[in-house]
């Protein structure tokens, strides 16, 4: 397997970029009524997973078409494909016009939605092509004709196929397609998710209950001779992590998945838990006992430490009695001592939690000083020089006036990063049946997932010192064994401005990377233009100009309800709002 790295374009860097200046024009919002109000499903009772929380959170509502970036379409409660256009030449809208009816014994099983089920998705292929996906079982291809004309021709369904024929359960959300010519023929590769969860039996009476993204890879293919599409399942995959990133390379040979945990197909699954061994008993902890042989770590910031403690099978509160002192600290867990001893520092035991999943508990130390150890050694005791000298060898506090140095440092208290998890970006290839390459991003999550052009992959966000940087696929047909990424673009202090913002939903990017903007769920958007001005002339003391970007800060009706969808066009934002579609001027 081989590691890929990020490496920076330095051209696309601005040195004297000083920040974002908030400005008063007014930014006109163009509204269109609906006939009928989008499709929208909730997650059911019984979809409490993190996972299925990120599923409907996130999901967008409004599909933007890549060839035509001024056009963008939703699902409405009819089940009717309504498209929107907007003209950039008069700066006005067309009237929203239904292109294409997905009837009810269209849907995967001949019903229509249930509780439960997943809201639609697609994703515009070609010039011609359309892949629905109806959040239930199914696949559909549509034939949308020319698309640039403006007639009242309807859209035609041309296949219609299960994402797969072996699954027992409904939902499925379509993540990526693309369309490829592969030795004259065309082939459509589409990824579909579903959240699912299995019971591991982690004790005799008690079992645990693991929930998992479950992708599943597959292929139409149009014969030449009778015209007729064909669908084949390539490859199943799944993790128990987040997926921040799925989507195909050019000829869709090999899959590109970011994730907060590792990808493997069900067989590697199922290999790794028959090898697992079992896990070593937990070695109860007394002063003066040698720590490497404890079965527990630790962690520390500046004001608080966290101890974790590996634990099999249902964790209940009831189980454990934790005393805490401002210079002890004692578990138990069902009678038996996971931890007890006097520690290195006082801490203020009324500020005692304990999280339960990752079995944590958080200390709030009493002064800001860093620990060289957990606890001190046997007859000894935390006096005030031994604190201070210790204080002195213990790594310098980061100068706060200094450039972020990596990916792992954050930018604001807000910006929580994946707490003991390594993001991993993979790219699975389906002729070698393995993942051939690997970039390590850290625990730092993507910012946000963008079409830069259409035909292409998406471009990804990541956050590299306080900027954003956007990355592109890089593929060569003739070397189907090497793959790399290439630095397309720079957001100016984004990484800086996002990280503040922990009421965001969805973040956009415009095509030509002019402006990005961020949309809470409900009434705000907030757009950053950073090739503004130059600060009116203002420079530095024997320096080169200040670069200064402008923020706008656009505040919707009350009466639109939440934001639901969003995409984006040069000089403008359409949002799909609950009861109105909106189209931003900026």
């Amino acid at each position: 397997m081989q590691v890929v790295e990020l490496r920076m374009d330095r051209s696309l860097l601005c040195p004297n970029f000083d920040g974002y200046k908030l400005s008063f024009d007014p930014v006109p919002v163009l509204r269109q009524n609906f006939d009928s109000n989008p499709f929208r499903l909730e997650p059911h009772v019984n979809q409490y997973s993190m996972l299925h929380l990120e599923l409907f959170a996130k999901h967008n509502l409004l599909w933007c078409d890549p060839w035509m970036r001024y056009a963008s379409y939703f699902m409405n409660e009819k089940h009717q494909l309504v498209q929107c256009v907007y003209d950039p030449q008069s700066g006005r809208t067309r009237g929203q016009r239904v292109v294409f009816t997905l009837d009810r014994m269209d849907h995967g099983d001949g019903y229509a939605h249930v509780p439960g089920d997943y809201n639609y998705s697609g994703i515009f292929v070609s010039e011609r092509y359309l892949v629905i996906c109806d959040g239930i079982n199914t696949f559909h291809l549509i034939d949308t004709g020319d698309r640039s004309r403006t007639g009242n021709d309807m859209w035609q369904r041309i296949s219609r196929t299960p994402v797969d024929n072996g699954l027992d359960h409904r939902g499925q959300v379509l993540y990526d397609a693309r369309l490829d010519m592969v030795q004259e023929r065309k082939q459509i590769s589409l990824v579909a998710a579903h959240v699912g969860h299995r019971h591991t039996d982690a004790t005799q009476t008690r079992r645990n209950t693991v929930h998992y993204n479950d992708l599943t890879w597959g292929r139409w293919t149009l014969s030449p001779r009778s015209d007729e599409w064909s669908y084949t399942v390539c490859q199943k995959l799944e993790t128990i992590g987040s997926v921040l990133y799925c989507a195909f390379e050019p000829r869709a040979e090999s899959l590109i998945i970011a994730s907060t945990r590792d990808v493997q197909t069900p067989a590697q699954r199922e290999a790794a838990e028959a090898a697992a061994v079992p896990p070593e008993p937990v070695i109860p902890f007394q002063n003066g006992a040698d720590p490497a042989a404890v079965n527990f770590s630790w962690a520390q910031a500046d004001d608080e430490l966290s101890i974790r403690f590996p634990l099999d099978g249902e964790v209940r509160r009831p189980d454990f009695q934790i005393r805490c002192t401002a210079s002890t600290v004692h578990v138990e867990h069902l009678g038996r001592v996971l931890i007890a001893g006097t520690l290195f520092g006082r801490v203020d035991n009324e500020l005692t939690t304990w999280s339960f999943g990752p079995n944590k508990l958080t200390l709030i130390k009493q002064e800001p000083l860093r620990w060289p150890r957990l606890f001190i050694e046997e007859g000894t005791g935390p006096d005030e020089s031994d604190m201070d000298a210790d204080a002195e060898e213990a790594d310098p506090l980061p100068d706060p006036q200094l450039p972020i140095p990596n990916l792992e440092d954050p930018v604001e208290e807000c910006d929580v990063p994946f707490e003991d998890e390594e993001i991993k970006m993979v790219r699975f290839n389906l002729p070698a049946g393995c993942i051939t390459h690997t970039i390590f991003m850290g625990s730092t999550p993507l910012l946000f997932n963008t079409t830069l052009r259409a035909g292409f992959p998406p471009a990804f966000s990541t956050r590299q010192g306080v900027d954003a940087a956007l990355w592109l696929q890089m593929y060569q047909p003739t070397r189907p064994d090497e793959w790399n990424v290439r630095h397309e673009g720079q957001l100016h202090a984004f990484g800086y401005v996002q990280a503040s913002k922990a009421e965001r939903k969805y973040t956009v990017c415009c095509p030509n990377m002019e402006f990005v903007a961020i949309c809470e769920s409900y009434r705000h958007v907030l757009v950053y233009r950073a090739r503004h001005d130059n600060a009116e002339g203002l420079r530095r003391r024997n320096g080169p100009p200040v670069v200064v970007g402008k923020q706008s800060l656009v505040t919707l009706d009350e009466t639109v309800g939440d934001i639901i969808g969003v995409s984006t066009a040069p000089n403008l934002i359409t949002i799909l709002t609950e009861y109105a579609l909106l189209h931003l001027q900026v």
